[in-house]
């Protein structure tokens, strides 16, 4: 006999919406036993006292996104104990025809997007430039020009046969653009194509004028495929033509295409536990899990594969994410907009981020503050591992603390990027911390005007940029950065003390100083401390640090390099004033001394004491059981 449980429902793939939801397993006469979708569920827990669902493992195929709102607080939807429920947004896709030359075709309802997955596995999609990926930073790109009145953010235009002269605007075919900065890349669908001109007009504006030397490339258009491992579309007949690294495997598990975007959308939902569900197979531009208001919820124990970015949150307060894995995204680990705050994001792994789209974070927020990112580990992303922003007044970042992450290999598709960025253009204090953190191998990577690639261009270890006030960088290990490991740029009242970089280059600088001239004198950067700090290199001491426009109150003291040498008012090695040609001379604080205690107090006792994973003031409350 089959013991009914009333204090939850269960889901499995082998459950029928009609039966009770109450039993983890169909029963012995097939009478009754688990729902098979997670809407019956939901409403089952809506409706009842209930408000538990734990889920069985297999592959749960989403037509639509799971909505919640308001109805479900104080909800739970987790994993059944030892197993592994998918839940994927993809089209199974089976019945490949052979076409000859290694492709295969199958009809679909609706254009294919860019993501596409054989065996569980990210497949390229088509594109004009020749992609390798063994090279996949600047393979596969081409160079395009300004057309011939200027820059324009809707119209380039690209070398003779670059373009194939066949290709044309369709369903599904798009552009996907760089400025020469890479500050950010747009994928926008394409309007003409003009083989007389050779140009190539946006339906929508790019985010930077498309200067020329700025780069492109037209994708998703079966005439364009090269390779074995990658796709397109063919709009003249509604096919996906595939060329497969394994056909066997094609024709005998077929392939999965991105439909939705969102698999859990959340509104207003708090107190909501979602935890040790696997979501895979989401729209590129979208986010797997998706959170609108709300507070107090808690997403732990997930694994995110194959998907746009994996968890969005928009405005919604005090929320747990923990002890995630997310690898193979499209977009980003984590975005926080509109004020998500008093969130904690800690002990998640992330890895392959940005492998569609290139300008985003392992964590990334716009306006958040009171968030707490502690103990993640970050590697291989394009841009950002973390990066915090306040873009005018109405999206102020306050006392937000990056601590004890460890943020690898980032910063290796784009400029002005690396391993955690804080941006603040109102210049007000931000009262923020960057603590104990392993930042290494930070990138940069920009074009010039002839298209000319620009390698370890700008990718900061640490980087304060646009006015950013207010910050105390402490205890942090930087190593693998380009122009500078640590970098100042404007803003007031900062403090770094205590870091410890590794220079390998006499061109970069551990500690780089600078003002933001398009914001005026103001934006000198004032009331800064640099005290305490150790360079490690072979360069002379001079060149470990570039103060190249400190503004007032300015104090730096107690350095040292790992020569032996030390740098600030009390070492008569290196102690210049600055000088600025439009501005005077800039010198160093002259009562220095009664604020530093020398170089011979270095402690490095609080880096990293708190390791990289979480202890037990973070608990694991995803691990839950059935």
């Amino acid at each position: 006999m089959t013991t009914i449980d009333q204090t939850a429902f269960y889901v499995s793939t082998e459950g029928k919406d009609s039966w009770s939801g109450r039993l983890a397993a169909p029963n012995a006469d097939g009478t009754d036993g688990p729902f098979a979708s997670l809407e019956r569920a939901r409403d089952g827990m809506r409706a009842g006292d209930t408000d538990t669902t734990y889920i069985r493992g297999g592959t749960y195929r989403l037509d639509e996104t799971l909505s919640l709102d308001s109805r479900d607080s104080g909800h739970s939807f987790t994993a059944y104990k030892g197993e592994t429920p998918i839940l994927s947004g993809g089209e199974l896709v089976r019945g490949f025809t052979a076409e000859g030359d290694g492709l295969y075709s199958a009809k679909l309802s609706a254009a294919s997007g860019l993501d596409l997955t054989i065996g569980g596995v990210r497949q390229q999609v088509a594109q004009t430039g020749d992609y390798d990926p063994a090279d996949p930073a600047t393979s596969g790109w081409q160079v395009l020009r300004a057309d011939a009145d200027g820059a324009s953010k809707t119209v380039f235009t690209y070398k003779e046969g670059e373009v194939p002269a066949t290709l044309a605007p369709h369903d599904g075919l798009v552009v996907q653009t760089f400025d020469t900065e890479r500050l950010r890349d747009d994928i926008t669908a394409v309007r003409a194509i003009d083989a007389t001109t050779n140009t190539v007009t946006l339906d929508a504006d790019a985010s930077y004028a498309l200067r020329s030397g700025g780069t492109y490339r037209v994708m998703n258009d079966a005439k364009l495929i090269r390779d074995a491992g990658e796709f397109g579309w063919r709009a003249s007949d509604d096919t996906l033509v595939v060329k497969p690294e394994d056909s066997a495997a094609l024709l005998k598990d077929g392939a999965v295409v991105a439909k939705l975007g969102t698999m859990i959308a959340t509104k207003d939902a708090s107190n909501l536990s979602i935890t040790g569900l696997t979501f895979t197979d989401g729209r590129y531009d979208g986010s797997a899990l998706s959170m609108t208001g709300g507070h107090g919820n808690a997403v732990g124990g997930n694994h995110f594969v194959n998907v746009g970015t994996a968890i969005a949150l928009d405005g919604t307060d005090d929320s747990r994410i923990g002890g995630n894995r997310m690898e193979h995204l499209a977009g980003n680990g984590v975005s926080l907009t509109n004020a998500a705050d008093g969130n904690h994001i800690y002990a998640n792994t992330m890895q392959h981020i940005g492998e569609i789209v290139k300008g985003g974070a392992g964590i990334g927020g716009v306006g958040s503050s009171g968030t707490v990112i502690s103990h993640n580990d970050i590697t291989d992303a394009p841009r950002y591992g973390v990066s915090l922003k306040e873009w005018d007044d109405g999206q102020v970042n306050q006392n937000n603390v990056v601590a004890f992450n460890r943020i690898h290999h980032v910063g290796q598709e784009t400029a002005d990027g690396g391993g955690i960025e804080m941006l603040g253009r109102s210049g007000t204090a931000t009262g923020s911390v960057i603590q104990g953190n392993d930042v290494q191998d930070t990138g940069g990577l920009a074009t010039d005007a002839s298209g000319n690639w620009l390698n370890d261009h700008k990718g900061w270890g640490i980087s304060l940029d646009d006015l950013t006030s207010g910050v105390t960088v402490r205890d942090n290990f930087v190593k693998g950065f380009s122009w500078g490991g640590i970098y100042l740029h404007g803003g007031d009242g900062n403090l770094l003390e205590n870091n410890f970089g590794v220079v390998s280059d006499p061109d970069h600088a551990f500690i780089r100083v600078e003002w933001v001239p398009k914001a005026g004198d103001q934006a000198r950067p004032d009331d800064a401390t640099i005290i305490h700090n150790l360079a490690a290199g072979e360069a002379p001491i001079e060149q470990y640090w570039k103060l190249m426009s400190p503004g007032e109150n300015f104090l730096m003291d107690g350095n040292l390099a790992a020569n032996g040498r030390s740098y600030g008012p009390n070492d008569q090695v290196f102690n210049p004033g600055f000088t600025d040609s439009a501005h005077g001379d800039y010198s160093l604080k002259e009562d220095a001394a009664a604020l530093a205690t020398g170089i011979h107090d270095l402690s490095w006792s609080s880096m990293g004491t708190a390791g990289y994973n979480a202890d037990a003031e973070m608990p694991q409350f995803w691990d839950h059981a059935a």
